[in-house]
């Protein structure tokens, strides 16, 4: 694997046609890696002692909120990383952790990166983290995903390997796919799992269900503790996980979502996904 790949500076993300400028919130000095640039061989910027603050006190909010409402394999994922709280982690660290459990890697990239480079890398097991912190005033919500959303969000799942080995195959289908019907319905497919996933071992008993055990394991929702409360409570529907219907669910992205799904397992993530793919000649 090259210490670095080659990225193009395009400002679109697989999930959202909309790019939203955050404030800016500038380490003392950046990191001199490249974007691209993979794994150990990252160099972190020199983070000002605001960021280090602002870090610490996402970390704490995520810490209380998470307790009882998110899944086991994200906990197990976030111990296995060893966070550090009083200081901006390194991705390099996190990157060499990562490795260890499933064989994937950190790259750093700059923002947002075209579809292409985005399944490009998953097919690759690498996931593309930014080394950039939200500004102390969007502590809550920040319009452009940043690397508290990354790697408190992402990183802990991709340590589970019935997860990454659903993600792999995800990126897999996507660098196969050529018709645009295709890459929309993978983006709403990455929407309602990678980013706003819920998991219910009961999800397809009717009205056995069970609403108890319903934990949040999706990016988008972990990663933010008003997502967090509001994602369990009434307010959202949950739905038992189609991937059918989820690939035909338009995506919206300027409030929070009104329905979600749940999956079983993630045994069932991974099969449903695979059988769609092929199905759709992706995989």
């Amino acid at each position: 694997m090259p210490a670095a790949v080659a990225l193009q500076p395009l400002p679109k993300k697989l999930s959202t046609e909309v790019v939203f400028k955050a404030k800016p919130s500038l380490p003392l000095a950046p990191s001199p890696s490249p974007e691209g640039t993979i794994g150990r061989d990252i160099q972190p910027p020199i983070y000002a002692p605001v960021q280090h603050e602002t870090w610490r006190r996402l970390y704490d909010r995520q810490s209380a909120a998470i307790v009882g409402r998110v899944c086991d394999e994200y906990l197990e994922g976030r111990a296995k990383l060893c966070y550090e709280r009083e200081r901006v982690p390194r991705l390099a660290d996190l990157s060499e952790r990562l490795r260890a459990c499933t064989g994937w890697q950190c790259v750093r990239v700059e923002g947002y990166v075209p579809e292409a480079t985005f399944f490009l890398l998953l097919a690759q097991k690498l996931f593309p983290c930014t080394d950039f912190l939200r500004h102390p005033s969007e502590l809550e919500y920040t319009p452009a995903p940043d690397m508290f959303h990354d790697l408190m969000g992402h990183l802990p799942m991709i340590t589970n390997p019935r997860f990454a080995s659903f993600f792999h195959k995800f990126g897999l289908a996507g660098i196969n796919a050529r018709r645009e019907e295709d890459t929309v319905k993978l983006g709403r497919i990455y929407w309602y799992t990678v980013e706003f996933g819920l998991i219910n071992p009961t999800a397809h008993a009717g009205a056995a269900r069970d609403q108890r055990l319903t934990k949040i394991y999706g990016a988008g929702i972990s990663s933010s503790v008003g997502e967090i409360a509001y994602a369990l409570s009434d307010a959202v529907k949950k739905t038992p996980f189609d991937i059918e219907r989820v690939a035909a669910t338009p995506v919206e992205i300027h409030h929070m979502q009104d329905e979600l799904f749940e999956i079983a397992s993630f045994d069932e993530l991974e099969q449903s996904f695979e059988a769609w793919a092929t199905a759709q000649s992706l995989i």
